[in-house]
């Protein structure tokens, strides 16, 4: 079972998404904050950190820079960011701190469920944005990890399937492998025959990806084509306002009828509800209430300057040390690590609710 961390301060958006990805599956741990979800992820290594883009407390970006610069973390994990910010600038940034992919809000849960499963399994998803690897100047391969391209990984192929890397030494070492996991081989096998034999047989592979890719490239012209067809299909929200109707307007041609159907019309139509209803439910989870007065003021009592003072100084003080102790490393128990994360949250409230002090004339 993939275990994924969803980090989100706000509490009912926060149990909503971890309640859906259980139910598809997934080994879910919540964490409030970004330093528990930081601290829980070094600890645990899961293969997928789902961070909330926005928080009051904290940046997703040097979070994610944190969690990247450990090698284990970066070698075995993934971070998917949900981010109302999409613009060129941030998904540059985000690509350049080690974020896997940014999904931009609202979030439709089945494509969400998708993409978590490509990271749990590894798959290859574009980044947030075109970034140089920093490969290449002398080497065999020059790889640029370009979003929405898959064939970067040719080059490097071909780079690797050349007498130099596969040859008799090669071929003796895997021979060698076998051996100790209790396969038997023929001792009398001609090495430099078999290292030819798979370098031939690579180099036809890579050959063949090559062709479909161009192939690939042919084909996604003609259904750029195909899709201006489609687009003249009404939304929900212009049958809704009058604009078009199921059965009103003009006569459609015989193109539109064969491409698309009333299905498609009809998913069309529910698509946008689905949409409005994940935007309002995002803006319902995001409301705070009012910060309201329990009594009337003639019935509050007056604090004494010098306790509201001593207060506030010894709020600061506790809320500072639990913010140095929940630093990634600091503690090893996880329990003891959450008390500290909440501890670090309440001092923080307790210090914005105080009053601000007067000051002596």
């Amino acid at each position: 079972m993939a275990k994924v961390i969803v980090a989100d301060e706000n509490e009912g958006r926060r149990n909503l998404l971890g309640s859906s990805l259980e139910r598809e599956g997934f080994e879910i741990t919540r964490a409030s904050t970004l330093r528990q979800a930081e601290g829980t992820a070094l600890a645990t290594m899961p293969e997928v950190v789902l961070l909330e883009g926005d928080w009051s407390t904290g940046d997703v970006i040097d979070a994610s820079q944190r969690l990247m610069s450990d090698p284990e973390f970066a070698f075995k994990c993934r971070i998917v960011v949900l981010s109302r910010n999409v613009t060129d600038d941030f998904l540059l940034t985000a690509a350049k701190a080690g974020i896997s992919e940014v999904m931009s809000k609202p979030i439709d849960m089945p494509t969400l469920v998708e993409q978590i499963g490509k990271h749990t399994r590894k798959q290859f998803v574009p980044p947030p944005a075109d970034v140089d690897s920093g490969i290449g100047g002398g080497g065999s391969f020059d790889v640029g990890m370009m979003m929405g391209d898959g064939k970067w990984a040719l080059p490097m192929l071909k780079g690797l399937v050349n007498p130099e890397k596969i040859n008799t030494d090669f071929i003796n070492e895997i021979m060698q492998q076998l051996g100790e996991e209790g396969i038997e081989i023929d001792e009398e096998i001609d090495l430099s025959m078999m290292s030819s034999m798979l370098r031939i047989a690579l180099n036809r592979l890579v050959g063949e990806a090559s062709e479909i890719s161009v192939q690939a490239e042919s084909k996604d012209g003609d259904a750029s084509e195909s899709e201006k067809d489609t687009s003249s299909i009404p939304s929900f929200k212009q049958m809704s306002k009058g604009k078009n109707t199921l059965g009103g307007g003009v006569k459609p041609s015989n193109k539109l009828k064969q491409s698309s159907s009333m299905e498609n019309i009809l998913q069309n139509q529910a698509d946008n509800i689905e949409d409005e209803i994940i935007e309002i439910m995002d803006s319902i989870l995001e409301e705070e209430p009012d910060l309201i007065a329990i009594h009337e003021d003639e019935f509050k009592v007056k604090i004494d300057p010098q306790v509201l003072k001593m207060t506030k100084l010894t709020t600061e003080i506790v809320h500072d040390l639990m913010w140095s102790l929940g630093r990634p490393g600091a503690v090893s128990d996880l329990t003891l690590m959450t008390q500290i994360e909440d501890a670090a949250k309440l001092t923080r409230e307790v210090l914005d609710s105080l009053p601000e002090l007067e000051e002596e004339e």
